[in-house]
């Protein structure tokens, strides 16, 4: 049985209601992210990639790598392969320990405080789950954050990170006192901005392609993160009738069955970097590519 189907034999639920907690916290954080929220936690995810730009000090390491702009769309794809790949699979499954391998390699030597690495972690944590929460066709259940921050939890240690907040409101507390001292804007980030937005633009309905910035700054929660983006402030019209349009979608998305596909199946085929599919050698800088294949 191929890994598609031995994860969607699990899920046959035929009305879309809250599904009975998995029997670990990894089961059900994966139910959450392949599975209950597929569109919600994806556009979060979004959401984090971005708010790194939104930091001085990481904006200036991750130019520093050239990657993001010498591969701006491989980069956001393997970006979402590594992780996703850890949520399918759980932290001891070979396929992971490779993941976590890459991190770890990536991030070696790298400059940055023990406090940049943790908030990055914990920009995965928390805004995409504030994301469902706020436009998600339910409210998440306090199992389901405590599911979440235990799989981040268990990823920073294995990454070898400093301590990493133990609750999910300890999680949120951290994210909010780091941005209230370190957003702004930087030359740095106006530069990762403009080399990625094609990232999003791939993402999007071709109508909509040419307002990618407008978009941007409405999925971003506070004013403050499209100030320090370098993007304009969406007028408060038109977040209204974005945050409409959100609701309209999770009212209807209460009508349908839940997905029993996964969002993501290891290795499968990507359009627009891995039309083939991908082997896990190819995920990650063009200079790691010959450790992760040994």
């Amino acid at each position: 049985m191929g890994p598609a189907a031995a994860i969607r034999t699990r899920f046959t639920h035929p009305t879309r209601r809250p599904r009975p907690a998995g029997t670990d916290p990894h089961t059900t954080y994966r139910d959450m992210v392949l599975f209950d929220f597929q569109a919600e936690i994806h556009a979060g995810f979004f959401v984090s990639y971005y708010r790194n730009f939104a930091v001085p000090s990481i904006a200036r390491t991750l130019t520093g790598t050239g990657e993001m702009a010498a591969r701006p769309l491989k980069r956001s794809y393997d970006t979402g392969i590594v992780i996703h790949e850890i949520i399918a699979n759980g932290f001891d499954h070979e396929r992971s320990r490779a993941m976590i391998g890459l991190l770890r390699r990536v991030h070696a030597g790298v400059p940055g405080s023990a406090e940049d690495f943790v908030y990055v972690l914990m920009t995965l944590l928390v805004l995409p789950l504030r994301w469902a929460d706020a436009h998600g066709w339910r409210r998440l259940t306090d199992l389901e954050k405590e599911a979440a921050t235990a799989f981040y939890t268990e990823l920073g240690s294995r990454m070898g990170l400093g301590p990493v907040p133990a609750s999910y409101e300890a999680a949120c507390r951290f994210l909010d006192d780091y941005e209230a001292r370190n957003l702004g804007p930087s030359p740095e980030g106006a530069a990762l901005l403009a080399a990625t937005v094609p990232a999003l633009e791939n993402r999007l309905p071709a109508w909509l392609r040419c307002f990618t910035p407008l978009v941007l700054a409405l999925m971003m929660d506070r004013p403050q993160v499209a100030d320090a983006l370098g993007l304009k402030r969406a007028p408060a019209a038109l977040r209204l009738a974005f945050n409409t349009v959100l609701r309209a979608r999770a009212v209807e998305v209460r009508t349908r069955p839940l997905p029993t596909s996964p969002s993501f199946v290891p290795g499968t085929a990507n359009i627009a970097v891995y039309p083939g599919g991908y082997t896990l050698g190819q995920i990650g800088p063009e200079a790691g590519l010959n450790a992760a294949r040994r």
